[in-house]
């Protein structure tokens, strides 16, 4: 069944964790999909100190926290929506710590997550206060991971984006048009993922026909 991570990169359990989780349900609302969600509030998550040493190794990060936990959930997955909470126009230390510590996946599982979908969302106090900003940090991580990226349905543009008066869960609903574009945000994840992971599945069974055509200097890549 595909799966669609939500993973919340807030350390309080407040607006980004509530809108995260409503837009893992406006997904399920797609026959079909299955959603897991996991949150950075309460986990010990070190931060990246560019050891090399999972270059050198060709391994996942050697500081053993709750990071594990995640990466066994990310290996489950076929689509992500990511959600944090502005910080200075950004995303929060603590998912960037996550970005910068998953940083060997290309080397421990490459190809794994190219063409898989990724949607962000972010919730911010003021109306202007980085939220598309915030959205390009978390796409810019799914594009370097050679990821497809969905903004959501109809002029969500580049994913979720809640102005909540910084009054937590109370603001995401007050804010009925960012609100909306949490739940569209969710069915275009959902659509896409259901649309991805067939087109792979037939994908997988060409590169079977196709092989017994082609040499070993074939561009075509196992993922």
């Amino acid at each position: 069944m595909p799966t669609i991570l939500g993973i919340s990169g807030s350390p309080r359990k407040g607006a980004t964790d509530f809108a995260v989780r409503e837009a893992l349900s406006e997904a399920e609302k797609i026959p079909g999909i299955e959603t897991i969600y996991w949150t950075v509030r309460g986990k010990k998550i070190g931060y990246c100190v560019h050891c090399d040493a999972c270059i050198r190794n060709k391994s996942m990060c050697i500081i053993q926290d709750d990071l594990q936990e995640l990466e066994a959930l990310i290996l489950k997955a076929d689509g992500f929506i990511i959600g944090s909470p502005v910080y200075d126009m950004n995303v929060s230390a603590q998912l960037a710590a996550v970005f910068n510590r998953l940083r060997p996946m290309y080397l421990v599982h490459p190809g794994y997550l190219q063409n898989k979908v990724g949607a962000a969302l972010s919730t911010g106090g003021t109306r202007h206060g980085g939220q598309e900003m915030t959205n390009l940090a978390i796409i810019n991580y799914y594009l370097m991971h050679e990821m497809l990226v969905s903004g959501g349905l109809g002029g969500c543009y580049n994913g979720g984006t809640v102005w909540t008066k910084d009054n937590k869960v109370d603001g995401v609903r007050e804010d009925t048009t960012g609100y909306d574009t949490i739940k569209r945000l969710g069915l275009g994840v959902a659509e896409a993922v259901m649309l991805t992971t067939h087109g792979r599945e037939a994908w997988e069974a060409m590169k079977k026909e196709l092989s017994l055509f082609s040499d070993d200097k074939s561009p075509i890549r196992d993922h």
